[in-house]
């Protein structure tokens, strides 16, 4: 997953990693939804959201992915009718999407990040509710476990909902640095789990090494599936 923070030199750079391992671009990120408020009360938040939405598909489209995962809103939105705003919002995305042939994944963020549907039900919901097929669940493992949800029970349930799933442990370390156990969930995914994979992490000091290191897990998970 590219996130569309990175400078030119930067993103050169990952570029030229992809390369070496014959891997394309599938999904990028709206990093600064971090910063911005799509359901904020003021007008001018909610403008640089959406065009920050916007810009990130026109991105995706512009390197290939077919993915750009997307958050509601990080702590308390504060709109009117926050729900009803959401839907007309990803609506919107989803037309963008339609024309872009690029599929927005809503990303539940778990309670401890948002109050907005932070569940993985409450969002997959939210999706049906959209009804565009260029508007799709994503699921993160760290934030499903963070709800004190079983994690492959979680996946299981919505798998053939889940756009995206991202793989990620307690403290957003690699996959088997935390506290969660991560062979029922990768059993899960290699028998139900049709959809895009992808490692999370809090990269170390050396970026690139790490980033190489997150590139050879994928395959082999991807080898075994």
């Amino acid at each position: 997953m590219v996130n569309d923070g990175f400078d030119e030199k930067r993103l050169k750079n990952i570029l030229e990693i992809l390369s070496n391992f014959n891997t394309s671009i599938e999904s990028v990120q709206a990093y600064l939804q971090h910063d911005l408020r799509m359901l904020s009360a003021k007008e001018r938040d909610r403008k640089a959201a959406l065009r920050h939405m916007e810009e990130t598909i026109k991105i995706a489209s512009a390197v290939g992915a077919r993915n750009v995962v997307a958050v509601a809103t990080y702590g308390k939105p504060t709109v009117k009718n926050p729900r009803e705003k959401c839907i007309e919002i990803f609506r919107h995305f989803g037309k963008l999407g339609a024309e872009f042939d690029v599929v927005i994944s809503i990303e539940p963020l778990g309670r401890d990040r948002t109050t907005f549907l932070p569940s993985v039900s409450e969002v997959c919901s939210l999706v049906h509710d959209v009804g565009s097929d260029h508007v799709r669940l994503m699921a993160d493992t760290m934030h499903i476990h963070a709800n004190g949800e079983n994690v492959a029970e979680a996946i299981r349930k919505y798998a053939t909902e889940i756009m995206e799933l991202q793989l990620r442990d307690t403290n957003s370390r690699p996959p088997g640095r935390g506290s969660i156990d991560f062979g029922p969930v990768l059993k899960v995914v290699r028998e139900k789990f049709k959809g895009l994979t992808c490692l999370e992490y809090q990269p170390s000091s050396d970026t690139y090494a790490d980033f190489a290191n997150a590139l050879e897990a994928m395959k082999t998970i991807s080898a075994t599936r």
